[in-house]
């Protein structure tokens, strides 16, 4: 993916680093200089982050590793500063199968978590492991009550949190002091263990928040496509996406969250696309390609010039055409582009075969819209022929096609 830097391949599937992410980087020297403990504060930090987006990469091997016993393939993970993002090539359309893909990554989190709880357990001293889960619950207690306070529909502790009124902040010369009689500074490798399990606790009860299109939305979604159908299902999770998104822009301006502002202005945004693409593909599948078939097109022969598409474009009746060899066998397709390049070049004595591309996909008057639709937007070609079992019998192309969608 351009902007971004390939780390290494695991189980088949690329995990890319963007390049926003050198953010985080220079956010961890940040804190290293600002606490004052220099080279080895810079390197806690560093490594903390590393652990965090460790666990969030996990998290994404979760979805993608399930999608992938359904026969969905994952393009690539892209690690960023506001989380990681699974490429998948489709969502699976059953909602059984797309639960199970949802709900996969926080699963991952909560094996964490036990393991790092078993961890912690067996090689941290009770009173270290105590003092430690008691530091890193009160840096962590605000963000807590706030979801569980979304969770649970609770207005007025919501309400506290927007105000201020929440519970008040950590006392933290008293958890200096406390740290200070163990000889410890708050780098010391024994916060790794609670800080991680906290952290993967959250990204549990975060991407459970039914917002669609985050996991949480997409289990929401699943679950009501079981009795609604997927169109309907999702319009409804849009909708709950989009004002929860609102929730979070909002409570992230006011209290000066910036990433949870960018992640809710992401979902809202995202959630409107999806469902915009969910009700097309509805809308395509009642349709098949005898319902679009254009009869009367031009035939173009590999043998002729480039002046002849480039005046039948000039008209303005057709942008793309199919071309046929001398015993009138389908070789090839002629696109918009293909003739404005010839123009550019003042190429209009050249030969068709130089600028017509191939292959041409040919589909059965019974084929689906969505197929033919998703055909002509993926491969980047602007006409597909039709064909039944006597041969060819017209075309449908990019144009006609938006103009059907515009009709019905």
């Amino acid at each position: 993916m351009r902007g971004s830097l390939k780390l290494f391949t695991w189980f088949g599937i690329p995990v890319h680093l963007h390049w926003t992410f050198g953010f985080i980087l220079l956010y961890a020297f940040y804190l290293g200089v600002f606490e004052g403990d220099g080279l080895l504060s810079i390197v806690w930090f560093v490594g903390l982050f590393a652990s965090l987006f460790g666990c969030v990469l996990l998290h994404e091997y979760g979805h993608s590793l399930t999608a992938r016993q359904y026969g969905v393939n994952t393009q690539d993970i892209i690690l960023t500063p506001i989380g990681g993002i699974a490429r998948l090539e489709k969502m699976p359309e059953n909602p059984r199968q797309e639960f199970l893909v949802a709900i996969a990554g926080p699963l991952v989190n909560v094996v964490i978590v036990l393991l790092l709880w078993i961890v912690g357990k067996l090689f941290l001293e009770p009173e270290l492991w105590e003092l430690a889960s008691w530091t890193v619950g009160q840096y962590f207690q605000p963000m807590i009550d706030f979801f569980g306070a979304l969770f649970t529909g609770d207005l007025n502790a919501i309400s506290a949190q927007f105000s201020g009124e929440s519970l008040p902040p950590a006392d933290t010369e008293e958890m200096t002091d406390i740290v200070n009689g163990f000889g410890l500074s708050n780098n010391s490798l024994f916060f790794y263990l609670p800080i991680l399990i906290v952290i993967n606790i959250m990204l549990v009860l975060f991407n459970l928040v039914p917002a669609f299109p985050m996991d949480g939305g997409r289990i929401f979604r699943a679950l009501l496509a079981m009795r609604l159908g997927r169109p309907r299902a999702t319009r409804v999770a849009s909708i709950v996406g989009q004002a929860i998104a609102g929730i979070f822009v909002l409570y992230g301006l006011y209290s000066g969250q910036i990433t949870l502002a960018l992640i809710g202005f992401f979902v809202f945004t995202t959630a409107r696309t999806e469902n915009t693409m969910v009700q097309l593909d509805d809308l395509l599948q009642r349709y098949k390609a005898k319902d679009l078939i254009r009869r009367q097109y031009t035939r173009l022969l590999v043998t002729d010039w480039m002046q002849t598409p480039i005046n039948l474009l000039r008209e303005g009746l057709e942008r793309h055409f199919l071309v046929f060899d001398l015993h009138d066998q389908l070789v090839g397709a002629l696109d918009e582009a293909d003739i404005i390049t010839a123009l550019k070049k003042r190429d209009l004595s050249a030969a068709i075969a130089e600028y017509a591309h191939e292959p041409v996909e040919i589909v059965h008057p019974e084929e689906s819209l969505k197929y033919i639709y998703y055909t002509l937007q993926q491969r980047r070609h602007g006409i597909v022929a039709v064909a039944d079992e006597d041969g060819l019998i017209g075309v449908i192309d990019q144009e006609g096609l938006r103009h059907f969608l515009r009709m019905v």
